[in-house]
């Protein structure tokens, strides 16, 4: 869809006509503030219940079938629930791991180093939450491998001890070549002792016994759990050795405040006013993309995190039953650290010719981090949402910023475990309100399936000079082989 950004009004003049706007489209939990009247909403669709939401909430908290196409709840959210609130081996499983990760985390072992292998969902949830609350006082070190690069990892390797080094192999399916590939790689260079200082977290716990693991160092969950909202099960164990077993279980409890609020009031809570802001910026109004900005340094891989999470999740052009989408799916996203950002891509966003809405994600000042640079980081991300939306006038053409970027502002009170995982797990929610507004099937992901599917095709071609799978790619075949061979000899 063509971006419209046919409002009528200018945000500037929306804020005028309203001089209540910014109150009253403000939703607060008790760690987060939603800001939302920078942006072209009306006010009468941001308070409209949605019909029908409620009995979808109900369907996913109570584990009724919601993956249509692979007949499968979708659990995520029984994996924070109270004890006594899950199922037992749900209960088992969190308590194995968040066991094992506090021996690491006490120094109970000798193992000083832990490499986490894992690839989209096995690696962006975790590493977020180590990175955005790692406290700094861990027996070990987490050493995060997701892409293949062997020069990365032979130079990390060669930092360690084998005998003092711990690997954590994270895939729901076990089979996910890249993650196999470097595994097998660490595996080796542990030595023969390897299987005494490695741990699998995976839904296939027998593809990961035949690796050579004993059932002891597997650490199962079920497979109605998906990869990208597996952050809170064994998943997460990396994540906890490093912020120690009382962080992670606030951060659990943190995200089962957001399922208590989504089941309360979906209309109302904070996942169902940014599953409305995604809403009408990509469907009413025509924006294409939407940038996720951290003036939280710990936030600062918000943004990879919400790639996976929203993209792969909604990235979908048919129904959940087969049928040509209606609209626009997906928002594209892109963003990263905020002060880094204003110093590249805000250029285009403030005086480039197409218009971006913007996620800004900061911290609010409180006793505890009052200080120059959590005042400079709030300054930064209020002057800048200011900028994006209402722009600046200036006699010489080159100073003008035209505005119209339509800005939403997060801030948390404060960023601490449970805020983290509130968060984390309101956007969980937002996808899924999304995918039950557009009939689309978020707990799927065959374009990803499809893709690994053609590396398999292709593979052998490459590495052993088979015919192509396709006639069409056969001089690149030829050339990537040639080069192959020169490199080898």
């Amino acid at each position: 869809m063509s971006q419209k950004n046919n409002t009528n009004r200018t945000l500037a003049a929306r804020l005028d006509a309203e001089p209540d706007r910014m109150a009253a489209f403000a939703t607060t939990t008790a760690r987060w503030r939603l800001d939302a009247g920078l942006t072209p909403i009306d006010a009468e669709v941001w308070q409209a219940p949605v019909p029908g939401r409620r009995d979808a909430v109900e369907a996913l908290l109570r584990g009724r079938i919601v993956n249509l196409s692979e007949q499968r709840p979708a659990l995520h959210a029984w994996l924070r629930g109270a004890e006594g609130e899950i199922p037992e081996a749900f209960a088992r499983a969190r308590e194995r791991m968040l066991s094992l990760a506090d021996r690491l985390y006490r120094g109970e072992s000798p193992i000083r180093d832990l490499i986490h292998i894992g690839i989209g969902g096995s690696d962006l949830g975790p590493r977020l939450v180590a990175e955005a609350l790692d406290p700094g006082d861990s027996a070990v070190r987490v050493h995060w491998r997701s892409t293949l690069d062997a020069r990365g990892l032979e130079r990390l390797l060669g930092e360690l001890e084998p005998t003092r080094t711990g690997l954590v192999v994270a895939s729901k399916s076990f089979g996910t070549r890249e993650t196999r590939l470097q595994a097998e790689a660490v595996r080796s260079w542990l030595g023969e002792a390897w299987a005494e200082r490695t741990w699998a977290a995976t839904a296939r716990s027998d593809r990961a016994r035949d690796w050579g693991l004993s059932s002891e160092h597997v650490l199962p969950f079920d497979g109605a759990i998906g990869g990208r909202f597996s952050l809170w099960s064994p998943v997460g164990i990396s994540a906890a050795a490093r912020i120690g077993r009382a962080r992670f279980e606030a951060l659990l409890e943190g995200a089962r405040t957001a399922d208590l609020d989504l089941r309360r009031d979906p209309d109302a809570s904070l996942a169902g006013r940014l599953a409305c802001a995604v809403d009408q910026l990509t469907r009413v109004h025509g924006f294409a993309t939407l940038g996720v900005v951290a003036y939280a340094p710990g936030l600062r891989r918000l943004a990879d995190y919400l790639q996976q999470l929203v993209m792969e999740s909604l990235g979908k052009r048919v129904t959940a039953d087969g049928a040509p989408a209606e609209g626009p799916s997906s928002p594209l996203i892109f963003g990263g650290a905020g002060t880094d950002l204003q110093h590249s891509i805000f250029q285009a966003v403030h005086q480039g010719r197409q218009r971006h809405p913007m996620l800004l994600v900061g911290n609010a000042l409180n006793s505890a981090d009052h200080d120059s640079f959590c005042i400079e980081q709030a300054a930064n991300l209020l002057g800048q949402a200011r900028t994006l939306a209402l722009g600046h006038r200036d006699e010489d053409p080159q100073r003008v910023l035209p505005g119209g970027n339509p800005v939403l502002m997060l801030w948390a009170r404060p960023l601490d475990a449970a805020a983290v995982g509130e968060l984390l797990a309101h956007w969980e929610h937002a996808v899924y309100l999304l995918g039950t507004a557009w009939n689309l099937n978020p707990f799927d992901q065959w374009g990803v399936e499809e893709g690994k599917r053609q590396a398999e095709a292709v593979r052998p071609a490459i590495e052993k000079g088979g015919e192509p799978p396709d006639e069409r790619f056969r001089a690149l075949l030829d050339w990537l082989r040639a080069g192959a061979g020169r490199t080898r000899g």
